[in-house]
């Protein structure tokens, strides 16, 4: 009585809804992922600018050292401040080496002059047993160093550096001038000398001050280097 209607079952869906939903699917993952490595990017960018400051900052030093310091000048430097240092070491030895040998001569001066301590004072005489003034002056230098001084104590005076009192040193020779009369020592340090004084007289150590001496006391000379 009633037409048979030829119907399917319900299902979920058909084969092309189900085909939709798949492509749905994989987009929403792709557009998920893609979301992710945006996000990783963005975060990675931000990191990346947030350091630039500091990165250029420490290029700035580098670079400014470098120009500083160019490929080898750390070494041409040390090689220049070891020539300089080298050189400077050189002349101080140089220096303390002649100061040495100076010394040297002048203590050989007043040994040789504490030497003749004791013999007589004769006119015009100079050396090797008897001396005036200007002759002990000039045997002794003569001995020690060589040089031959003239035989006077004015001659002797015009051949020496003047020097001040507080800067003689032993070796070096101190003068006396007063109304014509003159004479010449061998100063030994500590305000003394080594000196032929006058006739009758021996040589001996004298003071360079007090009494003649200070009144006729004209200044200190000086043959060898300081």
């Amino acid at each position: 009585m009633f037409r048979t209607m030829k119907t399917e079952p319900t299902s979920l869906g058909s084969v092309n809804d189900l085909s939709k939903l798949t492509r749905i699917s994989k987009l929403s993952m792709l557009t998920s992922m893609l979301i992710s490595v945006m996000a990783l990017v963005t975060v990675t960018s931000i990191a990346a600018h947030a350091s630039t400051p500091t990165l250029a900052k420490r290029s700035t030093v580098i670079q400014s050292a470098d120009r500083a310091a160019a490929p080898g000048e750390f070494r041409v430097r040390a090689v220049a401040a070891t020539k300089n240092e080298t050189k400077r070491l050189t002349k101080i030895n140089r220096v303390a080496k002649k100061k040495a040998k100076v010394r040297t001569v002048r203590n050989k001066i007043v040994k040789v002059a504490r030497n003749q301590i004791g013999d007589p004072y004769r006119a015009g005489r100079s050396g090797p047993d008897a001396f005036d003034c200007s002759g002990l002056v000039r045997f002794v230098y003569k001995q020690v160093t060589g040089k031959t001084l003239p035989h006077f104590s004015k001659a002797q005076y015009r051949h020496v550096t003047k020097v001040k009192k507080a800067q003689a040193q032993p070796g070096d020779l101190v003068f006396f001038f007063e109304r014509g009369a003159h004479h010449v020592g061998i100063y030994i340090g500590k305000g003394k000398m080594i000196d032929a004084p006058n006739a009758g007289a021996k040589v001996r150590v004298s003071p360079i001050s007090g009494s003649w001496w200070g009144r006729s006391y004209t200044g200190m000379g000086r043959l060898l280097s300081a």
